[in-house]
């Protein structure tokens, strides 16, 4: 119990102190804000901030013995003083004996072998100017004076050819280049040496540079005259020719770099050297097959000097084997030889991470450039003051190479440089390689920023920095190869400047990292050219032959100007389907085979390439577009009549008081109505144009489809949004826009052709029913002596009639106890081709010309503001026309005419195969029989196919523009309605016109 009372007396005095301790932390007293700034550091005691304790403390002695340190932070002791003891704050100082001062770490005192300084309290200097005052000897022990043991500092003099260090603590070489003058000292002699670059170079070490402001310019600015160029250079030509100091090479071949490459003169032996590349040029052919210098060039040397490769010789030659593919994916293994500026070698990396691409972006991003087959694009902005920070852009000089595999060794290969900025000697007023490639003059090392090189004097700051505006790599396959085989790729540069005062006004530089790749188009122009001539050809064939086929049926045997014009629409109707067959096929031959080829032969077609498939897309919508419009004004243009077979059922008479009768007249109603439901069906479209708009739209972009149209490899429909995206092909988007309107199109045909008209509505036929309710005939004449006729002569021999008699008429038609339909006794057949003779249209014309010429009185009379209603005379002409009308085609039909008869029969297969009519017609007609609805050729219900390529074109030819299938689903919408507005306009005036019935019935 007593152990247990011990321990619980423990636990509690233990608890209360924690108690305490806790209480006193959480009671701890605010402190002063004070500014170290505000301590005292001069005066008679000085202080210090005591960085702890937040407050400024005295130093522990007065002015005499101590200071406040440089950074206010401690004290220290005066010159003239030693340390006694140094922890922290608690310094403490004693002065040094008469004639000594403090030793460099401040723990001793030195004698001062020339005497003390009184004013400063340090040694006086040594006398000789090449002396020293070292406080140790080499091994670390004091100097002492000699006879006391004193330690004291000495002075010593400096051997031939070194000179004091700064601090006057060591000796110095003088040079790296012998010899110096031999009067120990570390002068140059002017006579027969030059000191340039930290060397005193002999002159005969520098051959014959010339002596010139221009040998150290930097191109194409004003006077720009640098300051590295004029340090360097002759040092660095001496050191790389006469020691053959690899760095003096590279710092020498980086001042060629510098200067765009650009020389002078090709003789560099005995002529002047003036400028950093002639003076490189020199040193290289110097070295020959030594090959001490770095190569800059691709050229040769030769009597006359240097001969530069063409650029074909470099990047058409079959070199390289190795073999790149899509599956397994390949990448462009770039290495790169890195040197600063002074020729320090930085050692060899790779290109990923956005190495040589001055955008920032996420490493994935940025890494994708180098995916073989990846069409890569990418630009930015960069605030152009930052292009002067060289720690966050250094001064770096690279040679790029590309790791290849030959014969299972891994090899370097030379990739060749193409400054776009480079003038030649021959041509300096003048960018040769921005020229055809043979011309090209071609390089090894670039530069991505330059703000060193543009410096003009010591300590200045750049007026200017050069920086790559643009780079691009450009990948060819080899020609007639399909193992994936390259030639040499070519790096592509395009520098640019921006001056100091843009940077500093805020300005922005705008630059761009591109990979191309292309192939030889030698068989693609070759199969595009015979394809477009080939088909071409047909089809003016094709449209010479349709020609042939209208004015026969217009009844123009002999070419005219309406023949000739047709013959015109024809042709553009036939050449839009051949071009977009052309362009359709090749578009989707690049895209399908590009996306899943494994070893690659096929890459995206440049934009060189796609000039001539561009030029026939754009001609392909045009055309069709006049196809369309000639379709419309075709349409418009028909002769129609609706023939009413409806006759009066008694007579009544004329008033109570008279005897005389009148037939009861037949209802014009029937007619209005038959006349509406075919002014309704002009512009109606097989399939619904809303949904196939959307719905192109839908499988586009929401499911994703256009994701596949990218400039890559990758053909998946969904993609990784932290991935990097290439951008859109055109070429490839159309296709995939082609593919997918066309499959919803056809789909919509099929359901609407084998289901929905089936089983739900068939409009077309609905309005052949309807005209034999109505006991109406529709005469269409397509054309001057063809069209097609509708026969609604009702089997009841009558349609005007009231609702319970109308019922009883079709329950006897559904129990089949009338007769059939049909034209001929016993057939169902109603609808027809009509191949007319021409006696038949004179008299047509002949009655309806009166009629025709009074209704266009009464437009002039209404553009003129006269009113533009028809007088009672022309109003009777007009119903006297159309009474005429209706008697002579009942009669035609009824063959009561004596000297205009048809005969009724099939068409041979050649003739539906050709779609023509080759029975002589001058002296009887021939109607034959159709499928039914062969008179919806004269309808945009009979042309979908047309109307479909042109939505399709249209479509295409809208995200071509503005890259966006959502905007060119709209457009394509509305100029869809547009055309059906302008049909439905334009067939309503037509039918008015040619029926002879008031346009404000057609509702």
């Amino acid at each position: 119990m007593a152990v247990i009372k011990k321990r619980f007396i423990l636990l509690i005095y233990i608890l209360s102190n924690i108690y305490c301790i806790q209480a006193q932390l959480s009671q701890l007293p605010p402190i002063p804000l004070v500014d170290p700034s505000n301590c005292n550091t001069v005066g008679t005691v000085r202080q210090y901030f005591d960085t702890t304790r937040l407050e400024c403390v005295d130093c522990s002695q007065d002015e005499n013995f101590q200071v406040t340190s440089p950074d206010g932070f401690s004290c220290i002791c005066k010159l003239g003083f030693k340390y006694k003891q140094s922890f922290g704050g608690n310094v403490t100082c004693e002065a040094c004996p008469a004639g000594q001062v403090a030793s460099s770490t401040g723990y001793n005192c030195l004698k001062c072998p020339a005497g003390v300084d009184t004013t400063t309290n340090t040694c006086a200097s040594c006398n000789g100017t090449l002396e020293i005052s070292p406080e140790r000897q080499l091994l670390g022990q004091w100097y002492t004076e000699q006879g006391t043991q004193v330690n004291t500092i000495s002075c010593q003099q400096c051997s031939d050819g070194t000179q004091p260090s700064a601090d006057k603590t060591r000796c110095e070489k003088c040079t790296n280049v012998l010899p110096v003058s031999g009067d120990n000292s570390c002068n140059c002699p002017t006579s027969t040496n030059e000191f340039t670059g930290g060397f005193c170079i002999p002159k005969s070490y520098l051959g014959n540079i010339a002596e010139s402001d221009s040998l150290y310019q930097i191109p194409r600015t004003v006077d720009q005259v640098s300051e590295f160029l004029r340090y360097n250079l002759k040092a660095s030509y001496a050191l790389c020719n006469v020691n053959r100091n690899q760095t003096a090479c590279n710092v020498l071949a980086n001042m060629c770099v510098l200067t765009l490459y650009e020389y002078r003169n090709k003789d560099f032996q005995s002529s002047d050297l003036n400028n950093a590349c002639e003076v490189y040029l020199s040193a290289w052919v110097q070295a020959g097959s030594l090959k001490y210098v770095p190569t800059l060039y691709y050229a040769q040397i030769s009597v006359i000097g240097l001969l530069p490769m063409q650029g074909d010789d470099v990047l058409q030659n079959d070199f390289l084997q190795t073999q790149y593919t899509f599956s397994p994916v390949s990448r462009l293994e770039y290495r790169l030889v890195r040197y600063n500026i002074h020729g320090e070698y930085l050692g060899l990396s790779t290109v990923q991470n956005g190495r040589i691409q001055l955008c920032a972006d996420t490493t994935d991003k940025q890494n994708a450039a180098f995916v073989f087959g990846t069409t890569y694009s990418q630009s930015c902005k960069i605030a152009a003051i930052n292009l002067w920070d060289q720690s966050m852009y250094p001064a770096e000089f690279y040679d790029l190479y590309l790791e290849i595999n030959q014969n299972d060794v891994k090899q370097l290969y030379p990739t060749p440089v193409n400054i776009l900025n480079y003038r030649s000697l021959d041509q300096s007023s003048s960018e040769i390689n921005r020229g055809e490639q043979k011309d090209m003059e071609l390089f090894r090392r670039f530069f991505l920023v330059d703000n060193i090189g543009t410096i003009s004097a010591a300590g200045d700051q750049a007026q200017m920095v050069r920086y790559a505006k643009s780079i691009r790599i450009d990948v060819q396959l080899q020609t007639d190869t399909t193992q994936g085989i390259i030639y040499p790729p070519a790096l592509q540069i395009e520098y640019g400047t921006v001056s100091l005062a843009d940077a500093q006004a805020g300005g922005e530089v705008d630059v761009s990292f591109t990979v191309d790749y292309s192939y030889s188009d030698t068989s693609y122009r070759r199969d595009f050219q015979i394809a477009v001539g080939t088909l071409s050809t047909l089809g003016v064939i094709y449209a010479g032959y349709r020609s042939w086929v209208w004015s026969k049926r217009s009844g123009r045997p002999s070419i005219d100007f309406p023949t000739i014009a047709n013959f015109f629409f024809f042709c553009a109707g036939t050449l839009a389907n051949v071009f977009f067959v052309i362009t359709f096929g090749m578009a989707f031959y690049w895209f399908i085979f590009f996306k899943r080829q494994s070893v690659v032969y096929l890459v995206h077609p440049t934009d060189k390439q796609l000039r001539d498939w561009l030029g026939l897309f754009g001609a392909a919508f045009a055309l069709k577009f006049l196809e369309v419009a000639h379709m419309i004004f075709m349409q418009c243009s028909i002769d129609v009549f609706f023939i009413d077979w409806e006759r009066s059922r008694g007579v009544v008479s004329n008033s109570a008081e008279t005897t005389k009768t009148k037939e009861v007249p037949v209802s014009i109603w029937r007619t209005y109505f038959v006349a509406n439901e075919w002014n309704e069906i002009q512009a109606v479209r097989k399939i619904n144009k809303t949904f196939q708009v959307w719905a192109a739209v839908f499988f586009l972009v929401v499911v994703g489809f256009e994701n596949t149209a990218t400039k890559d490899p990758d053909g998946s429909v969904t993609k990784d949004s932290n991935a990097y995206k290439a951008e859109y092909s055109r070429v490839y988007r159309y296709a995939v826009a082609v593919l997918v309107y066309v499959v919803i199109g056809v789909l919509q045909w099929i359901f609407f052709t084998f289901i929905y008209e089936r089983f739900f509505e068939d409009k077309v036929r609905q309005f052949v029913d309807l005209c034999s309710m109505s006991n109406i005939s529709v005469f269409v004449m397509a054309h001057a002596q063809y069209g097609h006729y509708i026969h609604g002569r009702s089997v009841h021999g009558k349609a005007d009639t009231n609702m319970k008699e109308m019922a009883e008429l079709m329950k006897k038609e559904e129990e089949d106890m009338c007769g059939q339909r049909g034209l001929l006794p016993n057939t169902e057949q109603q609808t027809f081709v009509m191949a007319l003779p021409k006696r038949l249209r004179l008299r047509y014309e002949a009655v309806l010309l009166p009629a025709q010429l009074e209704s266009a009185a009464a437009a002039t009379r209404a553009e003129a503001g006269r009113g533009g209603r028809l007088s009672g005379s022309a109003m009777e002409k007009q119903v006297e026309a159309y009474a005429t009308i209706n008697r002579f085609f009942s009669a035609f039909i009824d063959r009561s005419l004596r000297d205009i008869d048809y005969v009724i029969k099939d068409k041979t297969f050649l003739e539906s195969i050709m779609d023509t009519e080759f029975d002589d017609t001058s002296e009887t007609g021939v109607f034959y029989n159709d499928d039914g609805h062969s008179f919806d050729k004269v309808l945009f219900y009979g042309h979908e196919m047309t109307l479909l390529l042109f939505d399709v074109l249209t479509f295409c030819i809208s995200d071509l523009i503005f890259t966006n299938y959502v905007i060119a689903g709209v457009i394509t919408y509305l100029l869809s309605e547009m055309m059906c507005i302008g049909r439905d306009g334009g067939g309503r005036k037509n039918l008015s016109k040619k029926t002879l019935v008031d346009e404000r019935f057609l509702i």
